[in-house]
């Protein structure tokens, strides 16, 4: 058969890697790649059929029917560090056995980071590497692609598969991530991360991502994130005696390329920053810190992968961070990035735990959360804490936590650390733009600016989905924000809105609701003199 005529699906399972988001609004590298490779190795548009997993599960039986009448099929998947998801949920085990066990026809592919840490998928005909583009399209020309080779190929696939984004149901609102090198370049690195499981390493050009932004940008997509790296500062570093020292000037190139190469750009941010390499070189670090700052988009976060303070737990697991480099750190990163635009701070760290690390004790708790109130007592902002359990890779051996006492930890940094740092980065009466409204549940929706590790915005009322909204924060939870819709029009508020002003309560948010008041004497008039009303005044449009 003549590759134009193979009817072909390609899924996508999603994505989440230390290095690498795809869990929708994220689109991954990999998909794209794949996608490519599939074009550029003669599948016809007219016979490539894309699908992310949610779209299968809306209706499984019916989908499985049809999946049969295809020639070839291709699940792409991976997800080594779990999360919460609102966007979408990652192909489960469950569900790559059972879509390998019920279809017969099809040829089946298997490939992603899942084949790193799950190797036994009997029923499919090819198990591929986490980066499957390359073997697929060698499979399917019967050339072999040397690894001189590799880098041509990769940017051709890159720019032919931005058109998968088209395909995506969360098309145009997706954050294409952008790979600028793959693997650890630490020679020793962390025990428990799946960085270390890649075989396959290289470093891509500026050239090679700008022309993928320049592609992407023509498919309609103008939203950004340099996620797939370890550590961006990296990025083309220079090779010293002393180790990999950053490059300012290719992280310039690069910044300013994706710029150029998409004028109508709305987010450009990045994910993960090493804060060794900060505390390590510190001149050559900050000249690209402000190179980045100067062409990124408000609200981006560098994860900082600390993932203990306690010094047992680092040396067991062979962790390179520690406290003091890692403060030193968020000092200069806040210096850095912490002036604000658009109500937002303009680069700030993320900080990342792990628990159930061999060596952890209670005392690791302890030790994390002392760290955590030593970096707000010093006035400084984190924009993101992350704290998660480690995900078993292979033989790796995970420490056994006692539940209860992790869930008083959490409970513990949520009410004295997350939530007061949650009114520094974003005080009251910050006000946010271009937040998507993505789903609702109950009086309430949720939304979040598109971007890396966004806040979770809660919206009282049930507002339009998918829709790009301008909100002003009015509290803070623990791991998200409330927010009222901005400006905040009186006549088409409901009580539940008008319930969240501090001080209003059921009573008179009914009588605001039920009198509509045309003017600022009038309101002042049914909240009564007792309401601080010109604390609040500038909330109010009539």
């Amino acid at each position: 058969m003549n590759n134009s005529e193979i009817k072909t699906a390609l899924i996508d399972g999603y994505l989440d890697e230390p290095s690498c988001l795809g869990v929708p609004p994220y689109l991954s590298p990999h998909i794209r790649y794949t996608y490519g490779a599939l074009r550029a190795a003669g599948i016809s548009s007219s016979n490539l059929t894309y699908f992310t997993i949610d779209q299968l599960r809306s209706e499984w039986p019916e989908q499985l029917k049809k999946l049969e009448g295809y020639d070839l099929v291709i699940i792409i998947a991976g997800t080594t560090v779990p999360g919460h998801y609102l966007g979408g949920r990652p192909i489960t085990l469950k569900e790559i056995t059972e879509l390998g066990a019920r279809l017969y026809y099809p040829q089946k592919v298997l490939g992603g980071p899942i084949t790193l840490v799950k190797k036994k998928f009997t029923d499919y005909d090819y198990i591929c590497g986490e980066m499957a583009a390359s073997e697929i399209y060698q499979l399917l020309t019967r050339k072999t692609i040397t690894p001189l080779e590799q880098t041509d190929y990769r940017k051709e696939w890159a720019v032919i598969g931005a058109e998968v984004s088209k395909l995506h149901p969360n098309y145009p609102n997706l954050v294409c991530e952008l790979e600028t090198f793959r693997g650890c370049p630490r020679l020793k690195h962390c025990a428990f991360c799946s960085e270390r499981l890649k075989k396959q390493t290289y470093q891509r050009s500026p050239a090679e991502i700008i022309a993928e932004v320049s592609a992407l940008a023509r498919a309609g997509n103008h939203f950004y994130r340099l996620g797939c790296q370890s550590d961006l500062l990296l990025y083309q570093a220079q090779p010293t005696e002393d180790g990999l020292i950053p490059n300012p000037e290719a992280i310039g190139e690069l910044y300013r390329g994706i710029r150029t190469a998409d004028p109508q750009l709305r987010v450009l941010h990045l994910d993960n920053i090493n804060p060794v390499t900060i505390s390590k070189y510190p001149r050559a670090s900050s000249q690209a810190l402000a190179t980045i700052v100067q062409y990124n988009t408000s609200g981006d976060v560098a994860a900082f992968g600390l993932e203990s303070a306690d010094p047992l737990v680092r040396t067991k697991n062979n962790i390179e961070a520690d406290p003091a480099l890692t403060l030193t750190a968020i000092r200069l990163l806040n210096q850095i990035g912490g002036n604000r635009e658009q109500g937002l701070p303009q680069l700030l760290p993320g900080l990342n735990f792990l628990h159930g690390l061999p060596g952890e004790s209670p005392q690791t708790l302890e030790l994390n959360f002392n760290y955590l109130q030593e970096i707000y007592d010093a006035g400084l902002m984190l924009r993101r804490i992350n704290i998660r359990q480690v995900v078993k890779i292979g033989d790796f051996p995970v420490e056994k936590i006692d539940h209860q006492r992790f869930l008083e930890y959490k409970k513990r940094v949520n009410q004295e650390i997350n939530q007061p740092m949650l009114r520094r980065v974003f005080p009251r009466g910050t006000i946010l733009k271009n937040v998507l409204t993505e789903t609702s549940r109950g009086k309430i929706t949720y939304g979040r600016q598109l971007g890396s590790y966004p806040i979770l915005i809660g919206i009282p009322g049930q507002l339009p989905l998918n829709h790009f909204i301008t909100v002003r924060v009015i509290d803070h939870g623990y791991r998200s924000i409330t927010a009222l819709p901005w400006p905040f029009k009186l006549k088409k508020a409901s009580p539940d809105q008008l319930i969240t002003i501090p001080g209003i309560g059921k009573k008179r948010a009914g009588r605001i609701f039920t009198e509509q008041p045309e003017n600022l004497q009038k309101l002042s008039r049914i909240l009564g003199p007792t309401f601080p009303l010109k604390d609040w005044q500038d909330w109010f449009e009539f």
